[in-house]
């Protein structure tokens, strides 16, 4: 029967072990215990370090939920005031386009005996349920325009009416979004002592097309 063994040298009088016998001799299981003890704490060392800035960071994150609600509920409040700020400042530009459409072709329209009077805007009532398909047209809303004419023999007063009306309705801006909906000319009111010569008021009224 032969063994290993090592003599150390340096220290002479006591046996040298190698790693095996380290953890195989008579001291081995207890090394072992403080090996894997040592090993356990410096894996928990490891996952505590690893895991404590997560978990602050976590509760940080969790603390500031809160507040960021808080945040997002005032941005989406400001969003919806802006919003309806831009709906209503499209409308509003709209509105100056027609406005301004409409002025261009009353420039253009009205002959020169005519003098306008007035230019204002029909509001649109709602059509009572079950109305028919005319009157929910005639419920639309719309334009009157005002004007007025020397009275002259014969049948001048009525021809530039009728141009002045079918040019309204040449005119590419209005006919897109109106139609003709009723006229009348009649003798316009003198004012009592009023020299000036008799008038004729036309008006014409303009509803919106059906979309």
């Amino acid at each position: 029967m032969t063994g290993r063994f090592q003599v150390d040298l340096l220290r002479p009088g006591r046996a040298a072990y190698s790693w095996r016998d380290w953890f195989l001799g008579s001291q081995g299981p207890r090394r072992l215990v403080v090996v894997a003890m040592g090993c356990a704490l410096a894996l928990g060392l490891l996952l505590i370090a690893g895991l404590l800035p997560s978990y602050w960071r976590m509760s940080s994150d969790l603390a500031a939920l809160p507040r960021l609600r808080q945040e997002v509920s005032t941005s989406q409040n400001d969003l919806n005031l802006l919003r309806a700020n831009l709906g209503g400042l499209a409308a509003e530009a709209r509105r100056h386009v027609r406005w301004g459409d409409l002025l261009t072709a009353l420039s253009n329209q009205t002959p020169p005996t005519f003098k306008l009077q007035k230019v204002e805007a029909l509001p649109a009532s709602a059509p009572a349920p079950g109305q028919a398909p005319t009157a929910a047209r005639a419920a639309a809303g719309g334009l009157r325009i005002e004007a007025l004419t020397p009275l002259r023999s014969g049948s001048a007063p009525l021809v530039d009416a009728a141009q002045f009306m079918a040019g309204l309705m040449r005119d590419p801006a209005l006919n897109r979004r109106y139609e003709l909906r009723s006229w009348d000319v009649r003798p316009a009111a003198a004012s009592a002592g009023d020299a000036s010569p008799p008038l004729l008021q036309i008006s014409v009224v303009l509803g919106e097309k059906a979309s």
